[in-house]
């Protein structure tokens, strides 16, 4: 098994090299992301509402209802209606108890987000700019996106989220989280220009990893 501070130096070696035959190479035209990790660790997500309630049928994935609202003229960057929170813990691979890291290296855990780049846009109008979740319905609601939430400021949308990066993507938590603690994830409606969004459907997907550290 390796350990996380050395795939950390093969990662930062290999990204080197990488550097290297770009320079001679004098152009590139496209980027490739490689990343993985080797475990022994094979726990099961658990994604659960703010009340605690786990999905029944499928616990790896959950829907987050924003709710429906009136399109109203208003100010670019305005958070629309209530945030949404999920909770994430971990269970065995069984599902049938608790995940344990007895006999590895590993002492936490966390959750990349694998987001790629049309899945994501960053904003102008808040400073810093912070980047939002497009609307993949995209012959539906405009003039909208959502704001993500992490663990380490619950009250504040991300101010970073990086794409096409794999295992190496934007986590919930900076320090993540022990195995019998959770991580949790907020979703909020904020407009992006300042005229009346336009009636329609929105949806967006986020694919989670998990990371043992």
């Amino acid at each position: 098994m390796i350990k996380n501070s050395t795939k950390q130096k093969i990662a930062i070696a290999t990204a080197m090299t990488l550097a290297l035959i770009t320079a001679q190479a004098q152009s590139a035209d496209g980027t490739v992301v490689i990343s993985g990790q080797v475990n022994a660790n094979t726990c099961t997500l658990n994604i659960s509402d703010a009340g605690g309630v786990a999905s029944p049928t499928n616990k790896g994935t959950r829907s987050i209802e924003l709710g429906t609202y009136s399109p109203v003229a208003g100010t670019a960057g305005s958070f629309v209606g209530n945030k949404q929170t999920i909770t994430f813990t971990l269970s065995n691979a069984a599902g049938t108890g608790a995940c344990s890291f007895s006999g590895t290296t590993t002492t936490k855990w966390n959750l990349a987000l694998d987001l790629q780049p049309n899945q994501v846009n960053s904003t102008t109008f808040q400073s810093p700019a912070k980047p939002y979740l497009v609307n993949t319905v995209t012959t539906n609601a405009s003039n909208i996106a959502v704001a993500l939430f992490g663990s380490d400021s619950p009250a504040n949308n991300l101010t970073a989220i990086a794409t096409g990066a794999g295992y190496q993507g934007t986590k919930l938590s900076t320090a993540g989280a022990n195995v019998g603690d959770s991580l949790t994830m907020g979703a909020q409606f904020i407009t992006t220009t300042a005229s009346a969004p336009t009636p329609g459907l929105f949806s967006a997907t986020v694919p989670l990893l998990i990371v043992y550290q």
